[in-house]
C-alpha cells in the first residue's frame, strides 16, 4: 500500500510540474504575441543589407498610419543583392519607413535623414553603409528614409518619395526631444535620385503635398540644412532619365522653388557624370541669388558615384567638414 501511495504520489507530482510548465509557456507565448504587436515588422536580410551598420540601429518608425497616400497595400518591402552591382538594393517598398542610428559615444544634437538613391526604383544600400558611415562616425544621429519605390504610374518620378520625405522630417522633429537631438538641426544627405528628393525637400518645404492625417502634420517639414550628393533629375533635358544634351543649356525644374525655408546647401558633383553636373551648378546658382549659404564641389573627370579617384578621393568626409563648418 505504502508502494502504490508513493506512485500515486509521483504521478500527482508529474502532473503539477507538467501543467505549471504549460502555463509557463502559454505566459512565454502570450508575452511574445505582445512584443511581436508592438515591435513592427523588420525586413528580412536587414542585417545583411546594412552591414556592420546594423548594430547601430535603435528603432524604426512607419511613416504611416495604415495605408500611404494613393497607396493600396501596405508592405514594407525586401532587401536584394544585385550581383551586377554588388550591393544589396531595398526594393517593392509600399509602407516607407525611417531606420533611426545612434552614433556610438555621446551623441551630437544633429540628426541627418540619410536619402538612398537608385533611380527611384531601388535603395543603393552601398550609398547608406559606405558613403554616409562618416557621418554616424563623426557623432552625429542618422535616420535613413526608406521611400516608397519604385516609381508609381500616373504620379511624377518623386511625388510619392516627396511625400514620404515631408512625413519623415515631421517624424524627426517630433521624436528630438526623446531620442536627444535639437528640433531644428535636422537636415538631409541625398545621393543621385536621393539627392533629388533631399534638394526639393529643401528648397520647396512649404508646399502642401497631402491632407492631413494627424497631429504630426502640423509640424513643419522643414530642413536646417540639405547636401544633395550628385543629383539627379534637376534640369529640363534630364526630368526621368540621364540629361539628353549634358545639361547644357537647360534650366532647372520649376519644383525647386526656393522657398523662405531654404535652408544653406552643399552639392558635390563630377563633371564626367551622365545626370549633368550642371544640376548642382544651377542650385548653387539659384542660392547664390538668394544669398543662402552654399558650397558647391566639381570634381574633374569624375563620373557618376563620384568614387575614389584620386582628385575625390575621400569626398565623404568633405560632408563632414561642412557641416562642422556651419556648426551642425
Amino acid at each position: 500500500m505504502a508502494e502504490i501511495r508513493m506512485k500515486n504520489g509521483m504521478c500527482n507530482l508529474v502532473v503539477v510540474l507538467v501543467c505549471m510548465l504549460a502555463c509557463v509557456l502559454r505566459a512565454q507565448e502570450q508575452q511574445c504575441a505582445v512584443r511581436a504587436e508592438l515591435q513592427p515588422g523588420i525586413v528580412p536580410r536587414e542585417d545583411k543589407a546594412y552591414g556592420a551598420l546594423h548594430k547601430r540601429i535603435v528603432e524604426r518608425i512607419r511613416l504611416w498610419p495604415g495605408l500611404a497616400p494613393q497607396e493600396t497595400e501596405s508592405k514594407l518591402g525586401e532587401y536584394v543583392y544585385d550581383l551586377q552591382k554588388k550591393v544589396w538594393r531595398r526594393i517593392k517598398v509600399m509602407q516607407p519607413e525611417l531606420v533611426i542610428l545612434r552614433p556610438q559615444g555621446e551623441p551630437k544634437d544633429t540628426m541627418v535623414l540619410v536619402i538612398p538613391g537608385g533611380g527611384y526604383v531601388s535603395h543603393h544600400m552601398g550609398s547608406v553603409c559606405r558613403d554616409a558611415l562618416p557621418i554616424l562616425e563623426s557623432g552625429r544621429w542618422m535616420a535613413v528614409l526608406h521611400y516608397r519605390v519604385p516609381r508609381r504610374a500616373g504620379r511624377n518620378i518623386y511625388d510619392a518619395p516627396r511625400e514620404d520625405a515631408a512625413r519623415a522630417v515631421r517624424i524627426l522633429r517630433a521624436n528630438a526631444a526623446r531620442l536627444g537631438f535639437s528640433p531644428e538641426k535636422i537636415g538631409a544627405v541625398g545621393f543621385s535620385a536621393g539627392a533629388h528628393l533631399a534638394a526639393i525637400a529643401a528648397t520647396s518645404s512649404m508646399d502642401k503635398l497631402y491632407d492631413r492625417i494627424d497631429e504630426i502634420d502640423d509640424i513643419s517639414p522643414h530642413l536646417n540644412f540639405a547636401v544633395p550628393v550628385y543629383p539627379a533629375y534637376v534640369l529640363e533635358d534630364g526630368k526621368t532619365s540621364s540629361n539628353s544634351n549634358g545639361g547644357d543649356g537647360a534650366a532647372i525644374l520649376p519644383e525647386f522653388k526656393f522657398d523662405a525655408k531654404t535652408p544653406p546647401m552643399f552639392m558635390l558633383h563630377g563633371d564626367k557624370d551622365k545626370y549633368s553636373p550642371m544640376a548642382s551648378v544651377l542650385l548653387y546658382t539659384e542660392l547664390h541669388k538668394r544669398k543662402i549659404p552654399a558650397q558647391l564641389f566639381i570634381f574633374a573627370n569624375v563620373s557618376h558615384g563620384l568614387g575614389n579617384t584620386v582628385n575625390a578621393k575621400g569626398w565623404q568626409n568633405r560632408i563632414v567638414d561642412w557641416l562642422d563648418s556651419i556648426r551642425f
